[in-house]
């Protein structure tokens, strides 16, 4: 994918750093509502009277959210510009986070999920883009710092909502007070100024090369379970704690905040480790090191609560470093390999995501959650064909 601006060096410093710190920001508030569902879900099944099959289906409306967002925000980022998108990503966000408050019902419920992906969607595209155009030089520094803010908006939700639950705070209220922050993440881009960014693929070779290619379908399995890792980690975590060792909100928390601060951190510092010893080299020793956490966590188990938070660390630097690995291969045509891999990703994710809930109701939540080392297996399985295809190639 090629950047460029037009009047890009004619943003004051001033005006840079303000729009660098939306961008931020916008992250830093995605990451609260992201890290919400984990605590929230066993007050929905609750108070709904519904099972984790359920929870899997409504929060699976969210990814198709996702699918959605994620296909018109980079048309949409061409035609009308990134801080167009940065305000209508945050109004539909925003809208989201304020319906959630008034859900009587499972439509409501997965209404606002379903919304609230294609907000968070439309800023993640938008973000992801302009961070290059910002960063000339340190492209890769500004980046995990951007997305360093995202774990450390889920470790400080993390913490804040076990806290508030134990407490005594209804999660609708909750909702309310959330969307403060994304009604602030609206006024914050209309203030700022953003360069003219244009998107150009490389496209030297067309999409029915790219779809006939075996590497795209390689790619799509690793990528699936590497989605399918973290969305087990991120939403069943709580569950399981609380389902299997009887933990309060406040204690669940406590677990979940180190495993979305070690997040943090891998996404900060992973970044140098995985390039001083290699792309491939590094993600395959980054899965390992994952999945040894879990399995020996799970072996332990409530002894093991802290192991399993650890995996974070690990886990954290799968997808940016799956995206760096695509890049690497399709170096000509990157942009529309990797939106087609993410997207057919997100389809079969939402499939396996789905089965993750009813995972949970017929072997409970401790048997089920072994589906996150074995997802690693897997993306590691897939990972291993990619390489020796891609050395193949180059011989």
């Amino acid at each position: 994918m090629i950047l460029w601006t037009e009047g890009g060096a004619d943003i004051k410093r001033g005006n840079k750093l303000l729009l660098i710190f939306t961008l931020f920001y916008l992250y830093f508030t995605m990451a609260l509502f992201e890290s919400s569902k984990g605590n929230f879900i066993p007050f929905f099944i609750d108070e709904f009277k519904i099972n984790n099959s359920a929870i899997s289906m409504i929060l699976s409306l969210n990814t198709i959210g996702c699918i959605a967002g994620s296909f018109f925000g980079g048309h949409f980022c061409e035609k009308y510009g990134h801080k167009a998108v940065y305000i209508i990503g945050s109004a539909i966000s925003t809208a989201a986070v304020l319906i959630a408050p008034f859900t009587s019902n499972l439509f409501m419920l997965g209404l606002f999920f379903l919304i609230f992906g294609i907000g968070r969607s439309l800023l993640s595209i938008a973000v992801d883009s302009m961070v290059p155009v910002l960063s000339l030089g340190f492209e890769s520094i500004l980046m995990n710092v951007t997305h360093f803010m995202y774990g450390l908006g889920s470790f400080a939700g993390q913490r804040a909502y076990g806290q508030l639950l134990s407490a005594g705070m209804p999660w609708r209220t909750i909702y309310m007070y959330l969307g403060i922050f994304f009604i602030a993440s609206i006024i914050l881009s209309t203030t700022i100024k953003t360069p003219d960014v244009h998107l150009k693929s490389d496209g030297a070779f067309g999409q029915k090369e790219l779809y006939r290619n075996p590497l795209i379908y390689m790619f799509v399995i690793a990528l699936t379970f590497v989605l399918v890792t973290e969305a087990v980690i991120n939403t069943w975590f709580i569950s399981y704690m609380r389902g299997s060792y009887g933990l309060s909100p406040a204690e669940a928390s406590k677990y979940a905040s180190v495993f979305f601060l070690t997040f943090a951190l891998g996404r900060l510092m992973g970044g140098f480790v995985i390039n001083k010893i290699g792309d491939t080299r590094g993600m395959k020793l980054f899965l390992c090191m994952a999945a040894l956490c879990l399995i020996a966590g799970l072996q332990l188990k409530r002894g093991g609560l802290m192991l399993m938070a650890s995996s974070g660390l690990f886990v954290s630097i799968m997808f940016p470093t799956m995206m760096v690995i695509i890049n690497s291969a399709f170096k000509q045509n990157a942009s529309m390999a990797i939106g087609l891999v993410v997207t057919i990703s997100n389809i079969l994710f939402v499939i396996i995501f789905a089965l993750m809930g009813k995972l949970n109701d017929w072997l409970g939540t401790y048997t089920a959650f072994y589906a996150a080392p074995v997802s690693i297996a897997c993306c590691l399985t897939a990972l291993t064909f990619v390489t020796r295809k891609l050395k193949t190639s180059t011989q």
